[in-house]
């Protein structure tokens, strides 16, 4: 039945189970470097946001997009882009027919300018900071990202040394293979944001929650932090409150629940944990212009326009 098999995707009892199958997280004990094995069971979007760190991307399988400084990236197998400090981007990891992994490596600006002549990195706040831009490929990276799984997956026996030995000598063959003339100075913002592990969970437990399900003290429990600090770093880097993004998060989920045909609006709205479908029906409106019937009858007509 539907009420059983699919209403458990959005069980946030069973948020940090499913975020374990598809990341794994390791973070130096001073929380200056950590990365993240990722490979999403579905595609995955991260709306415009920001975050005090720099973040490589190295795709090992399937296609991740990066949206930064009007510029849009694509990376496959073997290619790395950068997220940059205090620069909004989006960003989508696409599972397609071939599934999708990656591996990211965020650093501290502090680690990074460790790395580059002195005053290369700023120091102060307002000052303006390297932004990477386009992408690159390197059988380096791509070896390193590939020895990082798979130490990430086993654990064994001294993996934090080998791991952060890793992690340097990513970021490492980040700065030496970047073209410099891809390599800009620009304005940043440096208001204190969510650290991307975090914006990372988050967004991981809020996917997997029905509306009825979602309260701040869970979200903050899950994270270890306060309701006060994360929500006024989490608007810092997304430029709305969790509420506000949880309800668009929801609501996307609704609009792909409602190309099954087999499945009515009362069931979406069921599924994704409204009280009523009539709340339903005025949040989507209110969300995409459209009721979520209309919405439906638009996709089916765009889907059957572009089969023939």
């Amino acid at each position: 039945m539907y009420s059983e098999s699919v209403s458990q995707l959005f069980d946030p009892r069973r948020a940090e189970s499913n975020l374990r199958q598809e990341c794994t997280f390791w973070s130096r004990p001073d929380g200056r470097v950590f990365l993240q094995h990722f490979h999403p069971a579905h595609s995955v979007s991260y709306t415009p946001h920001t975050h005090s760190e720099y973040n490589v991307v190295i795709s090992l399988e399937g296609a991740v997009s990066k949206a930064q400084m009007g510029e849009t990236h694509v990376i496959e197998a073997g290619e790395a882009m950068v997220g940059n400090f205090g620069v909004e981007h989006a960003s989508g990891y696409e599972t397609g027919s071939r599934g999708c992994e990656s591996v990211c490596l965020t650093v501290d600006r502090r680690v990074l300018a460790s790395l580059l002549p002195e005053g290369a990195v700023a120091s102060e706040e307002g000052q303006t900071m390297p932004v990477f831009l386009g992408r690159i490929a390197s059988r380096v990276l791509n070896e390193c990202a590939r020895d990082v799984a798979v130490e990430l997956t086993e654990r064994r026996s001294g993996y934090d040394i080998v791991v952060e030995g890793l992690a340097m000598r990513m970021l490492v063959e980040t700065l030496r293979a970047w073209p410099s003339g891809r390599v800009e100075r620009c304005e940043v913002d440096w208001t204190p944001q969510l650290p991307r592990r975090d914006f990372v969970r988050a967004y991981e437990f809020m996917r997997w929650c029905r509306k009825d399900d979602f309260r701040m003290q869970h979200l903050t429990r899950f994270l270890g932090t306060s309701e006060e600090r994360f929500s006024r770093l989490f608007r810092a880097s997304a430029k709305e409150s969790p509420a506000s993004f949880f309800n668009r998060l929801l609501l996307r989920r609704g609009s792909d629940l409602l190309r099954d045909r087999s499945l009515s609006v009362k069931e979406v709205s069921y599924l994704l944990g409204f009280k009523t479908s009539s709340h339903f029906v005025v949040a989507f409106r209110r969300e995409f212009g459209t009721t979520p019937n209309d919405y439906r009858l638009r996709a089916e007509t765009q889907a059957a326009a572009a089969s023939v």
